[in-house]
């Protein structure tokens, strides 16, 4: 199977083959709706005269570009972040070679979020207001935004744009976030709900003579799903006005929903989250946000997997003949690099089960 590779970049210059000797550990955390998060642990070493050399300000200064990005096997170099550096903690001992400085980097949803304001916005739609606070930040050059319709007589932003961007994600169902781009120090600006269509990637099998993780915990939260019920009182003709949604109105990625909706719980939205005339985009989000409640975790076998994970994508799992086979969201995964390994965490949630009498095999094989 494929070996590792990384390499990092301050700003836009790569690292030198010195800084990235010094590196004992590399995590990075990438969760949906996070802000995503690395820490760089690098040795700091004294020179001949007693001074320390090779500080975290020699390289990296707060707020400065940072870029990690892995390779597996012949195939190209995937980012894994790029963002600014968040902080800095040097760890000093008198001891040889046990002084380290660790740098904490986040993605550039955390510049999108340092400015409070209140702004008002007349007859503007959602995902044109995204587009606008995406692009108030020179980092993020590109942005993949997926049209809202029905322009709001008035919208209002208070907090700051990474919030008010979120707040107009969850009214759609949809989901505001930052990836990295493809060149050092550019983001892409995404608005969009979860993609769950068939995923390119390799499936995770967990049986049989491919498999490729050392384990799974499944968590079936029954009680998560729910029916979600909303009111409004409409002012132009004063009209109340109701939507209901559950788990089976949405995308199931599976055959047969997790519970069916006699069985699902039924909620009110609550008024906070009921901000529109018309509740039905507010209420098929929250049922949406709730069908998620089938959890997978697990941890990729190091050097027998081809493809570096990420969130919001869609992933083949293939637990043998159980319910649990099929298409997962990834909602986190955790990447661990240092001198010897590389090592994937994952977790990833669903909304649907699959039949087991439907001839899956109970091995690892293709289906």
């Amino acid at each position: 199977m494929a070996g590792a590779a990384f390499r990092m970049f301050f700003g836009d210059r790569p690292a030198t083959v010195e800084e990235l000797e010094r590196v004992e550990e590399i995590t990075v955390e990438q969760e949906m709706e996070m802000a995503w998060e690395a820490r760089v642990r690098m040795v700091l070493c004294l020179d001949d005269k007693g001074h320390w050399k090779n500080q975290a300000r020699d390289f990296a200064q707060p707020f400065s570009r940072f870029r990690i990005e892995v390779q597996l096997g012949k195939g190209a170099f995937v980012p894994l972040i790029d963002g600014p550096v968040a902080g800095v903690t040097a760890e000093m001992s008198a001891s040889p070679g046990e002084s380290v400085v660790n740098l904490v980097v986040r993605d550039d949803s955390v510049l999108m979020n340092r400015e409070e304001a209140t702004e008002v916005f007349e007859e503007r739609l959602d995902s044109d207001l995204a587009t606008e606070m995406f692009g108030r930040f020179s980092t993020i050059t590109s942005t993949d935004v997926l049209p809202t319709s029905g322009a709001q007589p008035i919208t209002v932003k208070r907090g700051t744009p990474i919030q008010f961007v979120r707040e107009l994600a969850k009214v759609n169902g949809y989901l505001a976030y930052v990836l990295p781009g493809e060149a050092p120090s550019q983001s892409v600006g995404c608005f969009r709900p979860p993609d769950t269509s068939r995923s390119s990637l390799p499936p995770l099998v967990l049986l049989g003579d491919k498999r490729n993780l050392t384990g799974a915990t499944f968590d079936d939260d029954s009680e998560g799903q729910e029916r979600t019920r909303g009111w409004s009182l409409r002012i132009s003709d004063q009209q109340v006005v109701s939507a209901e949604r559950s788990a089976q109105d949405q995308d199931l990625l599976g055959g047969l929903p997790q519970v069916s909706d006699d069985q699902s719980a039924l909620r009110e939205l609550p008024p906070e989250e009921n901000t529109r005339e018309d509740p039905e985009s507010e209420t098929d989000a929250q049922a949406r946000h709730a069908s998620y409640s089938l959890k997978m975790t697990g941890q990729v076998v190091p050097g027998c997997y081809d493809a570096v994970l990420a969130p919001y994508r869609t992933i083949a799992i293939k637990a043998g003949d159980t319910p649990y086979s099929g298409d997962w969201l990834i909602r986190k995964v955790t990447h661990r690099i240092n001198t010897s390994v590389y090592t994937q965490e994952i977790e990833a949630r669903r909304n649907a089960v699959s039949d087991p009498g439907g001839g899956l095999p109970f091995l690892g094989g293709v289906f």
